[in-house]
């Protein structure tokens, strides 16, 4: 075998993937740390484990599963009743050899289309952002802006209005007091 073969093989069995072969390898570890804590002589301690594991889908591989099945078979060895244990669910198909390499592909897909919906709404929430972040400056620089836009432009015209009319009043002021200069002399 070369090297590329040897990262695919884990206990004994052979796996279709990297990534497989590295759960079967976390799986080792998991059973291992549970062999090291677990007392069997109390089966009602291994049942408990045994059902976590199962609700938690804590071991998928062919490894997990031996393990499960060990696990059973000690609890019915200590007197824990059958109808207790609770079956090891599997979650591939074996009945057909296409349908299963099928069922494989299309969970290798699945695996990627979350990665890459992953991805997607990163991306998604960052734009978003962006945007909200490009709205609120402009809403910004539309009240602080002193060339009339929409939001202020009436509160623009009033205030040009009003510069005028004050001008316009200063003027006839300068008028007027400059008509009674030249009306007041001999």
């Amino acid at each position: 075998m070369d090297k590329n073969e040897d990262e695919l093989v884990v206990g004994g069995y052979r796996f279709g993937t990297v990534a497989d072969a590295e759960t079967a390898r976390m799986e080792l570890k998991k059973i291992a740390n549970v062999e090291q804590h677990l007392d069997y002589r109390k089966p009602q301690n291994v049942l408990l484990v045994y059902n976590k594991a199962i609700d938690n889908r804590v071991f998928l591989t062919p490894l997990g599963m031996s393990y499960l099945h060990r696990m059973q078979d000690q609890m019915v060895k200590c007197g824990v009743p059958k109808e207790k244990i609770k079956p090891i669910p599997m979650y591939a198909t074996f009945s057909n050899k296409t349908e299963n390499s099928s069922s494989i592909r299309r969970s290798v897909a699945s695996r990627g289309t979350t990665i890459e919906f992953k991805g997607r709404f990163i991306t998604s929430v960052c734009i978003n952002f962006l945007l909200a972040a490009a709205l609120a400056a402009m809403i910004v620089l539309a009240y602080v802006s002193e060339v009339p836009t929409i939001v202020n432009y009436k509160t623009a015209i009033v205030n040009e209005y009003s510069e005028w009319e004050q001008e316009l009043s200063d003027r006839e002021q300068a008028v007027r007091e400059a008509e009674r200069e030249l009306n007041a002399l001999p």
